[in-house]
């Protein structure tokens, strides 16, 4: 099942709608098979960071990407030292910048066609970076 549809799931069973920054986050925790109960205390966490914090800053999946290898990653200094700058790098050179207003050009209606492969791409990086390192 791919990311959209995973998202979908995931909302239609808690309810709401699912944003960002706790897309990527349950997304990766589903890849480690993490325990459910769990799993909704990070993600409901995550909801912090939705839109750019509600204020057009950092972009909710970076946020939830990061963190999501901050979690999934038990070596805390790789995932400081090595995971987090890299998805944040790549993440700047694929967006152009690592804050909403940014990524939107001051338009917050481009959320609704540019997001969605943000939250994609961010997901797959991430996914394959911590297969990369051996914790998916």
């Amino acid at each position: 099942m791919g990311f959209q549809e995973r998202k979908k799931q995931a909302e239609a069973q808690w309810g709401r709608h699912i944003c960002c920054s706790e897309s990527i986050m349950l997304c990766i925790l589903q890849d480690m098979e993490y325990d459910e109960g769990r799993a909704r205390d990070l993600v409901r966490a995550m909801g912090a960071f939705c839109g750019g914090m509600g204020a057009g800053l950092l972009c909710g999946a970076l946020a939830g990407g990061v963190a999501a290898a901050y979690v999934a990653c038990e070596d805390y200094a790789q995932a400081h030292d090595e995971l987090r700058p890299e998805i944040i790098d790549w993440f700047k050179d694929r967006f152009g910048a690592t804050e909403c207003s940014d990524i939107l050009e001051g338009d917050e209606m481009r959320k609704f066609t540019l997001c969605p492969g943000i939250m994609e791409e961010v997901y797959e990086k991430v996914h394959g970076i911590l297969e990369e390192v051996g914790v998916l």
